[in-house]
C-alpha cells in the first residue's frame, strides 16, 4: 500500500531517471542526503550509477555536481508535469473531442430517422400521417414516446394490422407491422341495380343474363335511359303483378354512338438549350441549416436571374450502422439553360397531329371499341394547326345504378 502511494506521489510530482558518472559519486550522494534530496532505485552500471529523482529537485543537484565533478545525464522523464506542455499545445484538439462526445451524447437522445417494416397494404404515407397525429416526428426525444401505447393505437387505427412492434435502434425508430394476409369475406348486400345508358345512340345487340330488358336491338336511347331493369315482376294466378323480386341487372349491351375528337398544335414551341455553364458543389446540412458555396458560384458566374436545372443528392450521417445524426451531406448540381422558341413546318405539324390521332384510335381499340366510320379534317388556324374528327363507333354500354336511386329520380320527375 505504501509502495502504491509512493508511486502515485512520484507520478504527480514527476520523476527523472538520470545517469551519474565521476570519481566522487559517494561524496555526491552524501551531500544529497544532508540536504534532504531524495534519490532512489540507485543501481551501479559499470563506471556509472543510475538513479531516480524528483523533477523539482533536479535543479538543486547542480551545485553538488559542480563541487564533486559529477556528470549527470537525463535518461527518461515521467510523470504528469511532462504531459502538461503536450496538452497545452493540443488543447483545441482535446476540447473538440470533448465537444463531439458531448454533442453525440445529446443527439442520441432524439429520433433522427424512421423506418417502416412489413407494411404491404398500408402505405408509408399512411403510417407517417398516423405518427404525426400522435406527435411523433424527426427530432422528438426518445423518452417522450410510449412504445406500448403507440402499438395499441396503431392496431386500433388499422383493422388489418394483427401485430406491431415499435422500438429504437440507436437514433432510428422502427415501426414493424404484420398485416392480415387472408382478407375477410365481404358481405354483399343485394340492393338491386338497373343498367342505364351512359351515352346516347342506337342499340345494336343486347344479351340479358339477369333482369328485364327494357330495350331491343335497333332502339334509340339517350344517356340515362334504363336498358335493363333489376325489378323482376312476380305474377299471381290471374297473371296480375303480385310484386317484384329485386336483382342486380346483368347484360352485355352494344351501342352505336358518335364520338368527337379534337386536338390543336401551336406553330412555335419551346426548346431547352443548355449553356454548358454547369456547377457541382458539396453541401452540409445540420439541424436544419444548409451550408454550401453555391451562392458564391452563382454570383461569380452571373446566374442570379438565370434559369437552372438543379439536382441534389442527399445522404444522412450514420455512426455504427444505427446511430443516425441530424447531419446530412451530399452534392448539388446546377445546369444553366435558356428557352429557345422553334417553329414547326406545316408538314411537321400535320404529322404530329396525325400521330396523336393514331394514339387515340389505338386506345379505343385497347378498350374494345370498334370504329364503324370516321371523318377527319386538318385545318390551319392563326396559332398553328387543328385536327377534328367525327367517329361512329360500336362499343359496350351500360352502368349499374341502384334501383332506389333511379326510383327517387323518377318520383322527382313525376312531381
Amino acid at each position: 500500500m505504501r509502495l502504491l502511494q509512493n508511486n502515485y506521489i512520484r507520478y504527480i510530482k514527476g520523476c527523472l531517471i538520470i545517469r551519474l558518472g565521476g570519481d566522487y559519486l559517494e561524496r555526491f550522494f552524501n551531500m544529497c542526503r544532508q540536504h534532504d534530496i531524495d534519490l532512489w532505485n540507485i543501481k551501479r552500471e559499470n563506471d556509472a550509477c543510475m538513479c531516480e529523482v524528483y523533477a523539482a529537485d533536479f535543479k538543486k543537484l547542480v551545485p553538488f555536481l559542480k563541487k564533486t565533478g559529477t556528470r549527470a545525464h537525463v535518461v527518461k522523464k515521467s510523470g504528469l508535469p511532462f504531459y502538461i506542455p503536450f496538452l497545452k499545445k493540443r488543447i483545441i484538439f482535446f476540447v473538440g473531442v470533448a465537444a463531439c462526445l458531448g454533442m453525440l451524447n445529446f443527439v442520441t437522445d432524439y429520433v433522427w430517422a424512421i423506418e417502416y417494416v412489413g407494411n404491404l397494404q398500408i402505405s408509408d404515407d399512411e403510417l407517417t400521417d398516423f405518427l404525426e397525429e400522435e406527435h411523433i416526428h424527426y427530432g422528438i426525444k426518445k423518452d417522450s414516446i410510449n412504445c406500448e401505447e403507440e402499438e395499441k393505437s396503431l392496431r386500433e387505427r388499422f383493422a388489418n394490422v394483427t401485430w406491431t412492434s415499435i422500438y429504437f435502434e440507436g437514433t432510428k425508430l422502427y415501426v414493424e407491422v404484420k398485416e392480415n394476409e387472408k382478407s375477410e369475406p365481404v358481405e354483399i348486400k343485394m340492393k338491386g341495380t338497373d343498367i342505364v345508358a351512359n351515352e346516347g345512340g342506337v342499340i345494336t345487340s343486347i344479351i340479358t343474363r339477369n333482369g328485364v330488358p327494357m330495350v331491343k336491338a335497333g332502339d334509340s336511347v339517350d344517356e340515362g335511359d334504363v336498358l335493363v331493369s333489376g325489378s323482376v315482376p312476380v305474377y299471381d294466378e290471374n297473371l296480375l303483378i303480385a310484386g317484384y323480386q329485386i336483382y342486380d341487372a346483368d347484360a352485355d349491351i352494344q351501342i352505336r354512338t358518335p364520338i368527337s375528337y379534337k386536338d390543336t398544335i401551336k406553330k412555335s414551341y419551346p426548346v431547352i438549350c443548355y449553356t454548358g455553364n454547369d456547377t457541382c458543389v458539396s453541401f452540409l446540412e445540420a439541424f436544419g441549416r444548409h451550408m454550401d458555396t453555391m451562392p458564391l458560384h452563382d454570383f461569380f458566374l452571373g446566374r442570379k436571374n438565370s434559369s437552372c436545372e438543379t439536382v441534389t443528392e442527399k445522404r444522412q450521417l450514420v455512426l455504427l450502422d444505427n446511430i443516425y445524426l441530424p447531419v446530412y451531406y451530399g452534392k448539388t448540381s446546377k445546369k444553366e439553360y435558356y428557352i429557345k422558341y422553334m417553329t414547326y413546318t406545316d408538314e411537321e405539324m400535320e404529322a404530329l397531329l396525325l400521330k396523336q390521332f393514331e394514339k387515340f384510335i389505338f386506345s379505343l381499340h385497347q378498350k374494345g371499341v370498334e370504329i364503324v366510320e370516321k371523318d377527319v379534317k386538318i385545318v390551319e388556324n392563326r396559332d398553328g394547326m387543328e385536327i377534328s374528327g367525327d367517329l361512329l363507333v360500336l362499343k359496350s354500354t351500360g352502368v349499374n345504378v341502384d334501383i332506389g336511386a333511379v326510383q327517387s329520380e323518377d318520383e322527382t320527375i313525376g312531381e
